[in-house]
C-alpha cells in the first residue's frame, strides 16, 4: 500500500490548518456582524443573544435565517421615520388650523 511521503503529509497538515484557521475567522466575522447588526436594530436582550447564538452554533444556515427574520428598520430609522411623521402631522393640522381661520362663518360677510 502506498504511504504519503512526509513532506506532502506535513503540506496537508498546514493546509488543513489553514482552512480552519479561515473557517473559525468567517464564522468570527459572522458572529460580531450578527451581533452589531441585532444590535442596531432591538434592544431586547434576549432577541440580541438568540440571534448570536443561532449564527454561533449554525453558521451559514443560522445566518439566512436570521437575515430572514430580523427587524426590518433600525432603531435610528424607526425614530427618523416617527420624528418625520411627527412634523408632517404638525405641518397638516397647523394649515388646515390656518384654513378654517381663513373662511368665514356661515352668515358672517368675508373680510374686506
Amino acid at each position: 500500500m502506498p504511504t504519503v511521503p512526509e513532506d506532502a503529509a506535513n503540506l496537508l497538515r498546514i493546509g488543513a490548518a489553514l482552512c480552519g484557521a479561515a473557517t473559525a475567522l468567517l464564522i468570527f466575522s459572522l458572529v460580531i456582524w450578527t451581533a452589531r447588526d441585532i444590535a442596531a436594530r432591538t434592544r431586547d436582550r434576549m432577541l440580541r443573544l438568540g440571534a448570536v447564538l443561532l449564527v454561533l452554533l449554525v453558521p451559514v444556515v443560522g445566518l439566512v435565517v436570521y437575515l430572514l427574520l430580523r427587524p426590518r428598520e433600525t432603531i435610528a430609522e424607526r425614530y427618523e421615520r416617527a420624528l418625520i411623521e411627527e412634523i408632517l402631522t404638525r405641518e397638516v393640522s397647523a394649515a388646515a388650523l390656518a384654513r378654517a381661520r381663513a373662511r368665514p362663518a356661515a352668515g358672517e360677510a368675508p373680510p374686506q
